[in-house]
């Protein structure tokens, strides 16, 4: 029989899994308090990719929940309201969205779900392919739309905040939206938000929260939406975990299998350790590769040569890091292997700034390749120019400077 492997790449940690962001957790936690007394806080969470912005998310929303004590010892009790936004995601599909996961959040209490459906009617008149929005993209019809779901959400909040005989009362609604970096230009994101929570605040509706996750470009869109929208957040910028908190990982997974498998594994500390040096402390790369180390092992203690089969072996970790983060930028996006040696020198720079001389005087080709490749490099967004500094590149993440260090190596 085979065991079940407790690590999960491809998916939010568990809390019993979940190590550090201690600093980020006390904050989030003092804003649920701030909003469930009427001073409502939002926050803006970035970081890279694979470093853990979902997980923290999905921590937060057990604590507002009231599924985990937060660690002032209360017990909130929030409406959650999660959305994961694609480059499709209008500002018509959010708004209907909203709207169906809070009648199904609330519609089990049959005086609450006949308010929502007076109270939120205006979105059943909504015709997505004729109502010009989309397509003219005139400010009257947006404007038009956000007030009517200002008012809406304001009015349904102050019935679930409101002290009732019939139901508990709520703190407030919190929304979590995840993957904000995807927004399109229609979804108008930062001036939707920027504008509801002045819209809110009109309304006499003080409870209401909104999280907003994503990598470090959703900052130039919420901008370009609104360009004071970022003021309406408190930032949270998430780095990657130190080596005790990796180390708390692995082995907190290594006891969460122990637990549902008759097999005991164990896990040497060079082999622990390995895996925290491999991940540099990115949360989904110590996943991956415990997971591929887990499965590469066979005679029940993870050693170091099970985590190096299970990371460089074909079908192997670093390949599932590569397929889900970085293949379309180094390869589908790049059909030159000058540009692709162009980002392995970059890379042994991580990603701080790198002169382009230092990156001629490696280059193995002429000098107008390396020039081609920076520009072409920066147009596609794959690096970044220094704004302050001529001549100076780097590499937007550090976990895709470390995949192609790793890959480079593979290939050697």
């Amino acid at each position: 029989m085979p065991k079940i492997n407790p690590f999960r790449p491809n998916h939010p940690v568990s809390p019993g899994m979940f190590a550090g962001r201690l600093e980020e957790i006390r904050e989030l936690e003092k804003g649920l308090w701030q909003t469930k007394n009427g001073h409502p806080n939002n926050y803006l969470i970035t970081g890279e990719r694979g470093i853990g912005k979902s997980s923290l998310i999905q921590l937060i929303k057990y604590f507002s929940q009231g599924d985990i004590e937060s660690s002032y010892g209360v017990k909130f009790n929030f409406v959650s309201v999660q959305l994961v936004i694609s480059d499709r995601t209008n500002i018509i599909t959010a708004v209907k969205l909203i709207e169906r996961l809070l009648k199904r959040e609330l519609g089990k209490i049959e005086k609450v779900k006949s308010f929502l459906d007076s109270t939120w009617e205006f979105v059943q008149r909504i015709k997505i392919m004729d109502s010009g929005i989309e397509s003219t993209n005139q400010n009257s019809e947006i404007d038009i739309l956000i007030d009517d779901f200002a008012y809406s959400l304001a009015q349904t909040c102050k019935r679930i905040t409101a002290k009732q005989d019939e139901t508990k009362s709520k703190d407030g609604i919190i929304f979590y939206i995840d993957e904000a970096d995807n927004a399109c230009e229609n979804l108008h994101l930062g001036y939707l938000l920027k504008v509801v929570s002045e819209l809110l605040i009109q309304h006499d509706c003080h409870n209401v929260m909104f999280i907003v996750a994503g990598l470090p470009i959703v900052i130039d869109k919420l901008s370009i939406s609104h360009p004071s929208s970022i003021r309406i957040f408190n930032h949270l910028i998430i780095k990657e975990l130190s080596p005790d908190d990796r180390k708390y990982v692995v082995d907190s997974g290594i006891k969460q299998g122990n637990e549902i498998n008759d097999e005991i594994t164990t896990i040497t500390n060079e082999a622990s350790t390995l895996i925290s040096t491999l991940s540099e402390g990115y949360p989904h790369f110590i996943q991956q590769f415990s997971y591929s180390a887990f499965d590469y092992n066979t005679d029940g203690e993870i050693n170091k040569e099970d985590v190096t089969g299970g990371a460089f072996g074909k079908g192997g970790a670093l390949d599932e890091i590569g397929t889900r983060y970085y293949h379309s930028a180094y390869n589908e996006q790049i059909k030159s292997d000058d540009y692709r040696e162009v980002l392995s020198i970059m890379a042994d720079s991580m990603n701080s700034w790198i002169k382009k001389s230092d990156i001629v005087e490696k280059f193995s080709g002429a000098d107008h390749t390396v020039t081609d490749a920076l520009k072409a490099l920066t147009s596609r967004k794959i690096i970044l120019k220094n704004p302050s500094k001529r001549g100076e590149y780097r590499l937007q993440q550090r976990g895709f400077a470390l995949w192609i260090k790793l890959f480079g190596e593979r290939k050697k």
